[in-house]
């Protein structure tokens, strides 16, 4: 992401102390791109300002390649999460080595993602076995390609070091299923990915979301109006040997066109019930499991949070469920999670180790 900084003749234009609002001070006084309330603001290549009204555009329904990044996260979420060693690598092996199970038709890939190309310039490109073409692209060039035999296809990138990128392309019958298609394929090939290179390509240039504030202060954090300004971990930019810190913003409650947070409130209140019904020695053993959890995750961590008892147990809650396919709109204490009785089936089905917890405390029913 590209730094700029405001100069004088930038700054709007002064008010009255009266009617001056914090907004007029965020505008003033600091780099803001991206969305910011109702208002996106931009920054030309040219470092010049200029802003537009934002206009919301509903998200357009899964295809056959978005559902590809689900079943690929899907898989990470059950391997590790972010905040463990070596997390990156696996992303990066995983979406690299995955092939792209497809159905029979013309598909088109963004050169950035596919081929990883992060430079324009003249490459060869080759499908199957055939002639090597040579093509000017660009980052945000798009391939097109028809595919209608079912069967395996590779696409290959050379430059003139060599073999760049390959991809590998599987057609599918119209009768199978994707996502069991992507799961029976990571139940044989799981392992022989994991010992793979790291294919560490040059990342994505990303424009970031934020507010970057002025030199003479470092940050926000709050609410102002309807917008959250909040810092993370990784709020920082890279200047050579500076670091300039920025705020992440969102709405609030900017989630009334999200299916994943219509669902969240909808089923939040039936994981509270079944917390708050769980046995008094079941409490005990989760107390236990949570103090060890948090000091092994987060204590010795650089950078702390406030995470709970109860938000450790949603959080596991809604995993487990994902991996057992359960929906979490018919939970209750009566009907709990298939299979989970006992704090060590949760855990098991959640993918979260045991934290020396002895085998009798794992075997403490829940209910």
């Amino acid at each position: 992401m590209k730094n700029y900084s405001k100069t004088r003749k930038e700054y709007g234009a002064a008010k009255p102390r009266k009617e001056a609002t914090p907004c007029d001070f965020i505008e003033n006084y600091c780099d803001i791109h991206g969305r910011l309330g109702d208002t996106i603001y931009r920054h030309k290549r040219n470092g010049e300002l200029y802003k537009y009204p934002y206009k919301y555009v509903p998200k357009y329904q899964p295809t056959v390649l978005s559902r590809r990044s689900e079943c690929v996260m899907r898989e990470i979420n059950i391997l590790t999460n972010k905040h463990r060693p070596g997390f990156k690598e696996i992303l990066h092996k995983l979406y690299y080595y995955t092939p792209y199970f497809i159905y029979p038709g013309s598909y088109s890939f963004t050169c950035d993602r596919f081929l990883k190309i992060r430079r324009k310039g003249e490459y060869l490109l080759q499908v199957d076995d055939g002639l090597k073409e040579v093509r000017k692209l660009a980052p945000r060039s798009k391939l097109k390609y028809p595919f209608e035999d079912e069967g395996e296809h590779i696409i290959r990138c050379y430059t003139e070091d060599g073999l760049y990128c390959e991809r590998k392309l599987t057609v599918i019958s119209e009768e199978q299923e994707l996502e069991d298609v992507y799961a029976d394929w990571y139940a044989e090939h799981l392992a022989e990915i994991l010992a793979l290179p790291d294919p560490r390509y040059e990342p994505l240039e990303k424009y970031i979301r934020c507010v970057i504030p002025s030199v003479w202060f470092t940050s926000l954090t709050g609410k102002l109006d309807d917008i959250v300004f909040y810092s993370t971990p990784d709020s920082h930019l890279d200047l050579g040997k500076m670091k300039k810190n920025f705020m992440y913003t969102r709405k609030m409650g900017s989630y009334e066109h999200n299916a994943q947070s219509h669902y969240f409130l909808q089923v939040q209140p039936r994981v509270n019930v079944c917390w708050k019904g769980i046995r008094l020695d079941c409490r005990n053993v989760w107390e236990k499991f949570y103090n060890r959890w948090f000091d092994k995750n987060y204590m010795k961590g650089k950078h702390p949070r406030a995470v709970g008892p109860h938000n450790l147990w949603s959080r596991l809650l809604f995993r487990a469920a994902k991996v057992l396919g359960f929906d979490l709109e018919t939970l209750s204490v009566e009907h709990f999670l298939s299979g989970v009785e006992t704090i060590g089936e949760l855990l098991s089905a959640s993918g979260v180790g045991s934290y020396g917890l002895t085998q009798a405390e794992l075997r403490t029913k829940i209910y």
